[in-house]
């Protein structure tokens, strides 16, 4: 029988005399579970991992997932009531962000009032053009993806992601983090209930979980789920999260996400003009709003006018404090 290698943790990794980074002390074997202390083979279940290039791929092949949660029947439909509460624009960041192009405002706020030492885990780095905005702030950052190559070459300029892993199944530990981020991950996962329960399994109590997922955005990059704001907001309460706020993102609507990524060379000259049906669009909504006032009626909250053509929807949630 193999013995399984087992590497111990040590102040500075003897190949490089470079600190181990700070994440080693977090891992967990995506298939059992047990706390790991190398990133080359589980010492508990004896599964072993590769590494792309020198990036640890953290993944399992035959790791094996349940998914369970409770579901009332009031929560088959969405209350009017339900989307004044959860459907609104949060307090968004109005200095000076200098930021990756992806992160939303809202996200930044939450973000930049973290402690200092906050570890922040990324689901979905891409090239890791976040890790600089992160680390500058003092923050303990580790940058995750499925693939690094499934980016834009212009992004893989950025380092790449720090570990290869599949967000059904972090290679974590329980209540790790202060935050986790993602941006443009959620539609692409097969299961998006065991990946939001695998985000909170892994959120210390009170952490945030901050992200966007695709709504009407064609279908691209094997991308699975596309979800309304009622889709998302039953999502993180499947996985049992305290949600914040639910809203479609600013400045991105289906007349521009379409266009954009469906064309290119030179059809692209279309995205010219998606102004054009958004401008229709804000003058009908303008007009039935006028005719539910002029009927004593109250008229379409500019919100869900935006959330029913957004390209794709933003929330904050949390991990409850108390479980």
């Amino acid at each position: 029988m193999n013995t399984p290698l087992i590497v111990s943790f040590a102040p500075m990794n003897e190949q490089s005399n470079d600190p181990l980074p700070w994440w080693m002390e977090t891992l967990a074997c995506p298939r059992c579970r047990e706390p790991m202390q190398s990133v080359s083979q589980c010492g508990k279940c004896g599964v072993m991992f590769g590494s792309d290039d020198g990036t640890p791929v953290l993944i399992a092949k035959d790791a094996v997932g349940a998914v369970s949660f409770v579901f009332p029947q009031r929560r088959s439909e969405k209350t009017d009531q339900e989307r004044q509460d959860y459907i609104r624009y949060p307090k968004f960041f109005e200095g000076k962000l200098n930021a990756p192009y992806h992160l939303d405002r809202a996200h930044a706020e939450v973000l930049l009032k973290l402690e200092e030492g906050g570890s922040i885990l990324e689901i979905g780095c891409g090239g890791g053009q976040m890790r600089a905005w992160f680390t500058g702030r003092g923050m303990k950052y580790i940058g995750t993806d499925v693939s690094k190559t499934r980016v834009f070459e212009w992004l893989q300029a950025h380092g790449g992601p720090d570990m290869l892993c599949d967000a059904h199944f972090l290679p974590f530990q329980d209540q790790q983090f202060d935050a986790v981020y993602t941006a443009a991950v959620t539609e692409h996962v097969a299961c998006p209930i065991r990946y939001a329960q695998e985000v909170r399994r892994v959120l210390k109590p009170g952490a945030y979980f901050l992200g966007n997922t695709a709504f009407l955005e064609p279908w691209h990059d094997s991308s699975h789920f596309h979800s309304s704001p009622d889709g998302v907001l039953e999502l993180l309460l499947e996985a049992d999260f305290e949600v914040d706020a639910i809203w479609p993102g600013r400045g991105y609507h289906t007349f521009k996400a379409l266009p954009k990524m469906i064309f290119g060379g030179p059809f692209r000259v279309v995205c010219y003009f998606s102004w054009v049906p958004m401008a229709l669009y804000r003058l009908q909504c303008g007009l039935r709003s006028l005719k539910r006032r002029l009927r004593g009626e109250a008229p379409i909250r500019p919100i869900i006018a935006d959330a029913k053509i957004a390209g794709a929807v933003d929330w904050i949630a949390r991990r409850p404090a108390s479980k």
